[in-house]
């Protein structure tokens, strides 16, 4: 089973858009690979594509952080909150199938309440100032603690009926298909 076997690309973009609307922070659902399912990305900053569009800044901060979030996520099966290393928060719940690791769903790229962005590594691999950076991060929103909690149990909620829903349609089918 994979995650687009719960969901369509589309589909999956929709749900994407869902959190986007509603928490303000960039939003994905990666597979096991770590690669986006949609590879439609929702900003809610202007650094956070700067650093992606750069292969060296990705591998050296986005990848990553991906990877470590996912591993524990789907050891601990259990939603990962906590800042990457550049000192964004990231939020990472798990999706799974029975016992099957489908994926992660989840977002990043606000800093946590009081945090502070660490631009010695932005600076390092994307080759931007510190006062470019700093220019591309005016604005940028933050999150608490609690409102990151809120987020996870809300994908957490929300993957649960998506995959009640896809398992009625699929019973559905088959029921017609053979009847």
């Amino acid at each position: 089973m994979e995650l687009t076997d719960i969901l369509s690309k589309e589909e999956w973009a929709v749900f994407e858009k869902e959190l986007y609307d509603r928490f303000h922070i960039n939003c994905t659902v990666y597979n096991t690979s770590g690669i986006g399912v949609t590879g439609k990305p929702n900003w809610c900053n202007r650094l956070c594509p700067e650093i992606k569009a750069n292969k060296e800044s990705l591998a050296a901060i986005c990848a990553p952080g991906n990877q470590n979030f996912m591993a524990q996520a789907k050891q601990t099966r259990k939603a990962v909150i906590d800042e990457c290393d550049v000192g964004l928060l990231k939020i990472t719940v798990p999706i799974f199938s029975h016992e099957k690791f489908l994926g992660t769903a989840g977002g990043c790229g606000l800093l946590p309440a009081g945090g502070e962005l660490e631009t010695f590594m932005i600076e390092k691999t994307t080759g931007m100032s510190e006062e470019e950076i700093a220019g591309l991060c005016e604005g940028m929103g933050s999150m608490t603690e609690d409102q990151a909690h809120e987020m996870a149990k809300y994908i957490e909620k929300r993957i649960a009926e998506l995959k009640n829903l896809a398992a009625s349609c699929e019973e559905s089918s088959t029921v017609r298909n053979s009847g």
